[in-house]
């Protein structure tokens, strides 16, 4: 009895519904025809005035695409890509966010470096050997040692890491293919 009151009034529904599926489009021939872009703007904000922290790094994670699609496996495969990864090094989110970083070492790495040629003197491309440019200055300088006995922890550490992040990957690809084998029983199941 439910189904035939129900059977009713969809059909009733869709008598009294307005169908306009076989309806031809209405044109005129003296308008431009309008493209409708269905593409969502996924991007960081465009507005200048937006913060920084919702342009680069953690904040802008909620703007990025998360469909990876053939156009862009095409793009990102292309013999091209070394060149415009180069041409826009320097507008990476990655590298915004470490900007200051990268800065401050490139800074104290040209200045030690400078300070000891100074200093000390420098080897030319040739292999002729100059002589300091102001003697009696010391040469700025760390002690290997420190380096050599952090080598074998700074190396475990990177391990464990790499084997923590294949490990939360492997964890992911299981739960994703265990998704992928429910739904395709909930599919099964309703039909």
């Amino acid at each position: 009895m439910y189904s035939r009151w129900t059977f009713a009034l969809s059909l009733l529904a869709a008598v009294a519904a307005p169908a306009d599926a076989f309806v031809s489009p209405k044109s005129t021939p003296l308008s431009a025809p309008t493209t409708q872009s269905t593409a969502l703007y996924m991007g960081p904000p465009i507005d200048p005035n937006a913060p920084i922290t919702e342009k680069v790094g953690e904040g802008s994670r909620k703007y990025r695409r998360t469909v990876f699609t053939h156009d862009d496996w095409v793009q990102f495969r292309s013999s091209d890509r070394f060149a415009k990864n180069l041409k826009t090094l320097f507008n990476s989110g990655i590298y915004r966010s470490v900007a200051k970083e990268i800065t401050a070492t490139v800074t104290v790495a040209t200045v030690v470096c400078l300070w000891n040629a100074i200093a000390g003197g420098y080897q030319g491309i040739g292999g002729e050997m100059h002589d300091p440019v102001i003697p009696g200055l010391m040469k700025i300088g760390l002690p290997m040692n420190t380096f050599t006995i952090l080598n074998s922890s700074l190396g475990l550490l990177l391990v464990f890491r790499t084997n923590k992040s294949y490990g939360r990957w492997d964890e992911a690809r299981k739960f994703w293919g265990l998704n992928i084998n429910h739904t395709r029983d909930l599919c099964r199941m309703g039909t």
